[in-house]
């Protein structure tokens, strides 16, 4: 009798893990408190005003990477475009947003033209004090590192995460940039 007790104490105990597990994070997703906001002021790569209002009421995937970024900007980007592709029309229920962190470089028409290989990923620029207080408020880094005999004079170190934040745009999660596109897929669904 005490078996079978054990038994059906077992199973249920896993069924109720089971219902839960979509909201556990998984290996490199992060929950996110208050300390995080997703508060911005800047302007799209089309020349319109960009704030975190006006995407209220639509969940944020939020980037911030630049340009000409020689390596982990272009995989995260393809990560992105990857789990995009793989959520399908449930994908139309996110804003992905890639913000620059290198605003003297990354101008509209930059963003434009990087960025053209996916219409669904929106770049946001702005001056320097907008977007270093966009990365404050997220709790993103960011650094100039000169280039000595390079002619691109410099390069920016700065933090590879994905930053989802729920549809009244409060930072909920933030996710490793080398996550699994299907395991991606499956978590950003969860939260939609």
């Amino acid at each position: 009798m005490d078996t079978m007790k054990h038994l059906i104490a077992g199973l249920c105990a896993a069924a109720l893990l089971a219902s839960c597990a979509d909201e556990r994070p998984i290996a490199g997703e992060i929950t996110l408190n208050e300390a995080f906001s997703a508060e911005f002021d800047l302007v799209d790569m089309y020349g319109e005003d960009a704030t975190d209002e006006r995407f209220e009421g639509k969940p944020m995937l939020i980037y911030f990477g630049f340009t000409s970024c020689p390596d982990v900007c272009p995989a995260a980007l393809g990560v992105l475009t990857a789990t995009l592709e793989e959520m399908g029309k449930d994908a139309s229920g996110l804003q992905p947003l890639f913000i620059t962190v290198d605003p003297e470089r990354d101008t509209q028409a930059r963003l434009v033209q990087h960025l053209s290989f996916d219409e669904r990923i929106l770049g946001l620029t702005g001056d320097e004090e907008a977007i270093e207080a966009a990365m404050k408020r997220m709790r993103v880094f960011a650094a100039k590192v000169p280039l000595e005999d390079s002619a691109v004079g410099y390069t920016v170190d700065h933090q590879s995460m994905f930053f989802l934040t729920d549809e009244n745009g409060r930072p909920i999660r933030a996710f490793n940039d080398s996550i699994a596109p299907d395991v991606f897929a499956k978590r950003l669904k969860a939260f939609l």
